[in-house]
Protein backbone atom coordinates (compact mmCIF):
# COMPACT_ATOMS: atom_id res chain seq x y z
CA UNK A 1 0.00 0.00 0.00
CA UNK A 2 1.65 3.39 -0.84
CA UNK A 3 2.30 6.07 1.87
CA UNK A 4 -0.47 8.78 2.21
CA UNK A 5 0.84 12.42 0.53
CA UNK A 6 1.11 14.79 3.40
CA UNK A 7 1.82 17.78 0.78
CA UNK A 8 -1.65 17.82 -0.58
CA UNK A 9 -3.56 16.98 2.37
CA UNK A 10 -2.02 20.11 4.23
CA UNK A 11 -2.96 22.34 0.68
CA UNK A 12 -6.54 20.89 1.64
CA UNK A 13 -6.63 21.53 4.97
CA UNK A 14 -5.32 25.36 4.49
CA UNK A 15 -8.09 25.84 0.96
CA UNK A 16 -11.11 24.80 3.87
CA UNK A 17 -10.02 27.12 6.68
CA UNK A 18 -9.55 29.79 4.10
CA UNK A 19 -12.59 29.39 2.64
CA UNK A 20 -14.47 28.83 6.17
CA UNK A 21 -12.98 32.12 7.23
CA UNK A 22 -14.84 34.30 4.01
CA UNK A 23 -18.11 32.17 4.63
CA UNK A 24 -18.24 33.21 8.21
CA UNK A 25 -17.09 36.93 7.26
CA UNK A 26 -20.36 36.91 5.15
CA UNK A 27 -22.30 36.18 7.89
CA UNK A 28 -21.38 38.95 10.02
CA UNK A 29 -21.61 41.29 6.98
CA UNK A 30 -25.40 40.39 6.10
CA UNK A 31 -25.85 40.36 9.85
CA UNK A 32 -24.72 44.26 9.99
CA UNK A 33 -26.29 45.50 7.41
CA UNK A 34 -29.88 43.76 8.15
CA UNK A 35 -30.67 44.39 11.96
CA UNK A 36 -32.63 41.59 13.71
CA UNK A 37 -36.24 42.55 14.00
CA UNK A 38 -38.01 43.11 17.02
CA UNK A 39 -40.51 41.01 17.90
CA UNK A 40 -43.25 41.90 19.76
CA UNK A 41 -44.33 40.66 23.19
CA UNK A 42 -46.33 37.93 23.69
CA UNK A 43 -50.02 38.76 24.83
CA UNK A 44 -50.79 37.02 27.71
CA UNK A 45 -54.73 36.17 28.86
CA UNK A 46 -55.40 39.27 31.63
CA UNK A 47 -55.64 36.42 34.28
CA UNK A 48 -51.98 35.88 33.39
CA UNK A 49 -50.41 39.29 33.68
CA UNK A 50 -52.21 40.97 36.80
CA UNK A 51 -51.87 38.07 39.74
CA UNK A 52 -55.03 37.46 41.37
CA UNK A 53 -55.07 40.40 44.26
CA UNK A 54 -55.06 40.01 47.58
CA UNK A 55 -58.68 39.52 49.12
CA UNK A 56 -60.46 42.27 51.07
CA UNK A 57 -61.58 41.26 54.46
CA UNK A 58 -65.37 41.51 54.48
CA UNK A 59 -66.93 44.94 54.92
CA UNK A 60 -69.83 45.06 58.12
CA UNK A 61 -71.07 48.53 56.57
CA UNK A 62 -74.18 47.59 53.94
CA UNK A 63 -73.92 51.13 52.27
CA UNK A 64 -71.72 53.53 51.31
CA UNK A 65 -72.72 56.39 52.85
CA UNK A 66 -71.84 54.77 56.25
CA UNK A 67 -67.97 54.88 55.02
CA UNK A 68 -68.76 58.80 55.24
CA UNK A 69 -67.51 59.96 59.04
CA UNK A 70 -70.86 60.76 61.11
CA UNK A 71 -71.98 64.35 60.73
CA UNK A 72 -74.73 65.93 62.49
CA UNK A 73 -76.61 68.06 59.92
CA UNK A 74 -77.96 71.53 60.80
CA UNK A 75 -81.26 72.27 62.41
CA UNK A 76 -83.83 73.31 59.74
CA UNK A 77 -86.84 75.72 61.20
CA UNK A 78 -89.39 72.37 60.51
CA UNK A 79 -87.50 70.48 63.06
CA UNK A 80 -87.23 73.07 65.63
CA UNK A 81 -90.20 74.64 65.14
CA UNK A 82 -93.39 74.24 63.85
CA UNK A 83 -94.93 76.53 61.30
CA UNK A 84 -97.34 78.07 63.98
CA UNK A 85 -94.66 78.98 66.13
CA UNK A 86 -92.40 80.58 63.41
CA UNK A 87 -95.80 82.25 62.50
CA UNK A 88 -95.83 83.88 66.04
CA UNK A 89 -91.92 84.57 66.20
CA UNK A 90 -92.25 86.77 63.13
CA UNK A 91 -95.45 88.39 64.35
CA UNK A 92 -98.11 87.23 61.20
CA UNK A 93 -99.89 85.51 64.25
CA UNK A 94 -100.75 87.96 67.73
CA UNK A 95 -102.92 87.55 70.31
CA UNK A 96 -106.04 89.48 71.18
CA UNK A 97 -109.53 89.60 72.05
CA UNK A 98 -111.45 87.03 73.95
CA UNK A 99 -110.47 83.58 72.83
CA UNK A 100 -107.68 82.24 74.62
CA UNK A 101 -104.07 81.81 73.17
CA UNK A 102 -104.67 77.84 72.76
CA UNK A 103 -108.16 78.82 70.82
CA UNK A 104 -106.61 81.19 68.71
CA UNK A 105 -103.79 78.87 67.42
CA UNK A 106 -106.31 75.92 66.79
CA UNK A 107 -108.65 79.07 64.53
CA UNK A 108 -106.14 79.58 62.55
CA UNK A 109 -104.66 75.70 62.08
CA UNK A 110 -108.13 74.97 61.12
CA UNK A 111 -109.03 78.05 58.55
CA UNK A 112 -105.68 76.39 57.08
CA UNK A 113 -107.45 73.14 56.03
CA UNK A 114 -110.23 75.03 53.99
CA UNK A 115 -107.96 77.06 51.64
CA UNK A 116 -108.97 75.52 48.21
CA UNK A 117 -106.88 77.99 45.93
CA UNK A 118 -108.61 76.83 42.17
CA UNK A 119 -111.96 77.54 41.15
CA UNK A 120 -112.48 73.73 41.29
CA UNK A 121 -110.72 72.80 44.29
CA UNK A 122 -112.88 75.63 45.95
CA UNK A 123 -116.16 73.74 44.51
CA UNK A 124 -115.11 70.27 45.76
CA UNK A 125 -114.59 72.19 49.06
CA UNK A 126 -117.94 73.73 48.78
CA UNK A 127 -119.73 70.13 48.08
CA UNK A 128 -117.97 68.89 50.87
CA UNK A 129 -118.77 71.52 53.54
CA UNK A 130 -122.07 72.01 52.50
CA UNK A 131 -122.77 67.92 51.99
CA UNK A 132 -124.71 68.97 48.65
CA UNK A 133 -123.60 67.77 45.29
CA UNK A 134 -124.60 70.68 43.01
CA UNK A 135 -123.31 73.44 45.79
CA UNK A 136 -121.19 76.37 44.28
CA UNK A 137 -117.98 78.54 45.71
CA UNK A 138 -119.68 81.79 45.48
CA UNK A 139 -122.44 81.09 47.87
CA UNK A 140 -120.39 79.40 50.55
CA UNK A 141 -119.62 81.65 52.41
CA UNK A 142 -121.77 81.06 55.51
CA UNK A 143 -121.47 77.26 56.19
CA UNK A 144 -117.43 77.86 55.47
CA UNK A 145 -117.43 79.91 58.54
CA UNK A 146 -119.52 77.69 60.60
CA UNK A 147 -117.16 74.76 58.95
CA UNK A 148 -114.20 76.38 60.30
CA UNK A 149 -115.38 77.53 64.18
CA UNK A 150 -116.83 73.60 64.46
CA UNK A 151 -113.67 72.42 63.05
CA UNK A 152 -111.62 74.56 65.94
CA UNK A 153 -114.11 73.50 68.62
CA UNK A 154 -115.40 76.87 69.28
CA UNK A 155 -118.99 75.72 68.16
CA UNK A 156 -120.16 72.22 68.83
CA UNK A 157 -120.02 69.42 66.91
CA UNK A 158 -124.06 69.10 66.57
CA UNK A 159 -124.50 72.20 64.55
CA UNK A 160 -125.01 72.11 60.45
CA UNK A 161 -122.94 74.27 58.63
CA UNK A 162 -125.12 74.08 55.86
CA UNK A 163 -128.40 75.91 58.16
CA UNK A 164 -126.25 79.19 57.59
CA UNK A 165 -126.42 78.86 53.50
CA UNK A 166 -128.08 82.26 52.36
CA UNK A 167 -129.34 83.11 55.84
CA UNK A 168 -130.20 86.62 56.34
CA UNK A 169 -130.26 88.01 59.73
CA UNK A 170 -132.96 90.45 59.13
CA UNK A 171 -135.34 87.81 58.67
CA UNK A 172 -136.64 86.34 61.78
CA UNK A 173 -136.24 82.55 61.37
CA UNK A 174 -132.92 83.11 60.26
CA UNK A 175 -132.06 85.32 63.26
CA UNK A 176 -133.14 82.78 66.04
CA UNK A 177 -130.46 80.15 63.89
CA UNK A 178 -127.90 81.64 64.23
CA UNK A 179 -128.99 83.16 67.94
CA UNK A 180 -128.52 79.11 68.33
CA UNK A 181 -125.34 79.39 67.16
CA UNK A 182 -124.20 82.56 68.95
CA UNK A 183 -126.61 82.96 72.18
CA UNK A 184 -126.54 86.03 73.72
CA UNK A 185 -125.49 84.69 77.12
CA UNK A 186 -122.10 83.64 74.82
CA UNK A 187 -121.55 86.53 72.59
CA UNK A 188 -121.82 90.16 72.00
CA UNK A 189 -124.04 90.86 69.33
CA UNK A 190 -123.23 94.58 67.31
CA UNK A 191 -124.25 96.44 64.46
CA UNK A 192 -122.29 98.83 62.91
CA UNK A 193 -124.03 101.34 60.35
CA UNK A 194 -121.18 102.59 58.31
CA UNK A 195 -119.68 101.77 55.19
CA UNK A 196 -116.61 99.15 55.12
CA UNK A 197 -114.28 101.82 54.23
CA UNK A 198 -114.93 104.31 56.81
CA UNK A 199 -114.22 101.97 59.75
CA UNK A 200 -111.26 103.12 61.69
CA UNK A 201 -110.22 99.55 62.38
CA UNK A 202 -107.31 101.17 64.89
CA UNK A 203 -110.33 102.50 66.95
CA UNK A 204 -112.69 99.57 66.40
CA UNK A 205 -110.10 96.20 65.80
CA UNK A 206 -111.94 92.74 64.78
CA UNK A 207 -110.73 89.58 66.44
CA UNK A 208 -109.70 86.57 65.84
CA UNK A 209 -113.47 84.00 65.88
CA UNK A 210 -115.32 87.08 65.07
CA UNK A 211 -118.52 86.11 63.07
CA UNK A 212 -119.34 89.20 60.42
CA UNK A 213 -122.08 89.32 58.44
CA UNK A 214 -121.18 92.49 55.63
CA UNK A 215 -124.63 93.94 54.62
CA UNK A 216 -124.41 95.02 50.64
CA UNK A 217 -126.73 98.06 50.98
CA UNK A 218 -127.72 99.93 47.61
CA UNK A 219 -125.07 100.12 46.30
CA UNK A 220 -123.80 96.64 46.21
CA UNK A 221 -124.01 93.07 44.87
CA UNK A 222 -123.64 90.51 47.08
CA UNK A 223 -124.11 90.09 50.97
CA UNK A 224 -121.25 88.20 52.92
CA UNK A 225 -120.35 86.11 56.03
CA UNK A 226 -117.01 85.93 57.14
CA UNK A 227 -115.13 84.47 60.80
CA UNK A 228 -111.84 86.49 61.34
CA UNK A 229 -109.13 83.75 61.38
CA UNK A 230 -106.07 85.34 62.43
CA UNK A 231 -104.90 89.09 63.03
CA UNK A 232 -101.04 90.14 63.41
CA UNK A 233 -99.00 92.09 65.32
CA UNK A 234 -99.74 95.52 63.38
CA UNK A 235 -103.58 94.73 63.76
CA UNK A 236 -104.03 93.42 60.22
CA UNK A 237 -106.96 90.60 60.19
CA UNK A 238 -107.08 88.28 57.79
CA UNK A 239 -110.13 85.56 57.21
CA UNK A 240 -110.12 82.24 55.45
CA UNK A 241 -112.84 82.89 53.05
CA UNK A 242 -114.58 82.89 49.78
CA UNK A 243 -114.21 85.44 47.57
CA UNK A 244 -114.29 86.55 43.78
CA UNK A 245 -111.36 86.77 41.21
CA UNK A 246 -110.66 87.00 37.52
CA UNK A 247 -110.29 83.03 37.64
CA UNK A 248 -113.43 82.67 39.35
CA UNK A 249 -114.58 81.99 42.98
CA UNK A 250 -111.49 80.78 45.12
CA UNK A 251 -111.51 79.58 48.80
CA UNK A 252 -108.00 80.90 50.35
CA UNK A 253 -106.61 83.37 53.30
CA UNK A 254 -107.12 87.20 52.66
CA UNK A 255 -106.15 90.12 54.26
CA UNK A 256 -109.33 92.37 55.28
CA UNK A 257 -107.75 95.28 56.16
CA UNK A 258 -104.83 97.23 57.63
CA UNK A 259 -105.24 99.90 60.07
CA UNK A 260 -102.81 102.14 59.01
CA UNK A 261 -103.21 102.11 55.09
CA UNK A 262 -107.16 102.80 54.30
CA UNK A 263 -106.56 101.45 50.68
CA UNK A 264 -105.28 97.82 51.48
CA UNK A 265 -107.44 94.85 52.18
CA UNK A 266 -110.64 93.17 50.50
CA UNK A 267 -112.71 95.72 52.57
CA UNK A 268 -111.13 98.62 50.65
CA UNK A 269 -111.81 96.04 47.18
CA UNK A 270 -115.50 95.14 48.14
CA UNK A 271 -116.47 99.36 48.46
CA UNK A 272 -114.11 100.46 45.26
CA UNK A 273 -116.64 100.88 42.49
CA UNK A 274 -113.89 100.09 39.17
CA UNK A 275 -113.98 96.56 41.21
CA UNK A 276 -117.54 96.08 41.36
CA UNK A 277 -117.90 93.13 38.68
CA UNK A 278 -115.93 90.92 41.24
CA UNK A 279 -118.01 92.29 43.77
CA UNK A 280 -119.46 94.71 45.48
CA UNK A 281 -120.92 94.86 49.30
CA UNK A 282 -120.76 97.09 52.64
CA UNK A 283 -122.43 100.11 51.91
CA UNK A 284 -124.74 99.38 54.76
CA UNK A 285 -122.35 98.18 57.10
CA UNK A 286 -122.02 94.92 59.34
CA UNK A 287 -122.77 93.15 61.98
CA UNK A 288 -120.49 91.58 64.47
CA UNK A 289 -120.75 88.42 66.83
CA UNK A 290 -118.19 87.66 68.97
CA UNK A 291 -117.51 85.70 72.19
CA UNK A 292 -117.88 87.56 75.43
CA UNK A 293 -115.03 87.23 77.75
Amino acid sequence: MQPPDYKYLGYGLGLGALFGTFIIAAMFMISGSNPRPVIPPIQLAEEQISPSPTPMPTSTFTSTSTLLPSVTPLPSPTATFTSVELMIASGELAFGGPLTQEQQIKLYEASLSFVAPTYEQSKQMSVLINRARFSDPSSTCGPLSLAILQSAAIIGEEIVPHDFFLINPDLGKDRQIIESVFPNELYENTRYKIKLNKVDWAVQPLFPGDFLYIYMGTEGNFEHMLVVTRVDYQGRAYSVTNFNTDQGFIIDEVLLYDPLDPGAGIFAQWTRREKQLLGSTGFAGFEVWRQKD
